[in-house]
């Protein structure tokens, strides 16, 4: 049990950086594989995701056709999905919209320990959006996309963002297996989920770091 924790604590310190989330981590991000309506599954890391809202959403555009990628940072220096603890940014292509309000709920196949959501022009300048979650979560990253910038970066006040062309992402740090959240009106706007996934160097420092909490333990005993 000692070493489950260790191996979670590490691995989130690993993952978040000890110095306030400098360390960007690579995230894998949903593939959306069927989208009815009000309904839409897919996969994230292998763990399924299945989306059910009370009102009809406006499509997976890979699955529906042609797209374009929405998901683009026009900004180097403003980088809306890549200004936080996220190494790389949404798969293009790969979202769920949505113009009219809504009640949307996401359940997850097993428990994500480091979930990522990110949201595309969420809100217009003359238009404020508001999100209510069920949990707590922090903006991970704001910045310029496809559509502009919000020039409040999103106010949060406990579970609720309001956002007028918000592009950037979420981060929920307790374990998750299902999350609820509302919405309001607009043109359109769209989210998708990641989680973040080691990369090799990672895993090796973890890895090290077990090894020598074994040995000390060895040593004590």
């Amino acid at each position: 049990m000692k070493i489950k924790k260790l191996t979670r604590a590490l691995y989130a310190a690993t993952l978040l950086g000890a110095t306030g989330g400098a360390l960007a981590v690579p995230v894998a991000w949903t593939d959306w594989t069927a989208f009815s309506g009000t309904a839409a599954t897919g996969t994230m890391a292998g763990v399924g995701v299945t989306v059910a809202a009370a009102n009809a959403m406006n499509g997976v555009t890979q699955i529906s056709g042609p797209c374009t990628d929405y998901w683009t940072e026009p900004d180097a220096l403003d980088p809306a999905y890549t200004g936080g603890t996220v190494s790389n940014r949404p798969v293009a292509c790969e979202q769920l919209g949505m113009a009219s309000a809504n009640r949307v709920t996401v359940t997850f196949g097993s428990a994500i320990d480091t979930l990522y959501m990110a949201l595309l022009s969420v809100g217009q300048p003359g238009v404020a959006v508001t999100y209510t979650f069920d949990q707590a979560f922090t903006i991970d990253s704001e910045g310029r996309g496809y559509w502009g910038n919000d020039a409040t970066d999103g106010i949060q006040v406990g579970n609720d963002l309001t956002m007028r062309e918000f592009h950037g992402v979420l981060r929920f740090s307790a374990p998750v297996t299902s999350l609820t959240f509302s919405s309001g009106a607009e043109n359109w706007q769209a989210f998708t989920f990641g989680t973040a996934v080691p990369e090799p160097a990672t895993l090796a420092l973890v890895g090290a770091a077990l090894l020598g909490a074994g040995l000390s333990s060895r040593r004590r005993r």
